[in-house]
């Protein structure tokens, strides 16, 4: 991903949209999730067409896991 998500991105969101305060170092952790979220769900975007049907996205995201988690 060009832009990573850092746990000041995460602290400034959760401050400014809801007005929570997080430490720094919950902040990096959501930051991890987050742009791992994130890279998973661009790169579902990309194998995906407009008019895939929606349950597509979810079978794409399952595809595109991490290793690791799958079970």
């Amino acid at each position: 991903m060009k832009n990573k998500v850092t746990g000041e991105l995460i602290r400034l969101s959760a401050r400014q949209l809801r007005r929570m305060k997080l430490s720094e170092a919950r902040a990096r952790e959501l930051a991890r999730d987050v742009e791992r979220l994130n890279g998973v769900a661009l790169a579902a975007a990309e194998a995906g067409d407009f008019n895939d049907e929606p349950a597509r996205f979810s079978a794409i995201l399952l595809r595109l896991r991490a290793p690791e988690s799958r079970r």
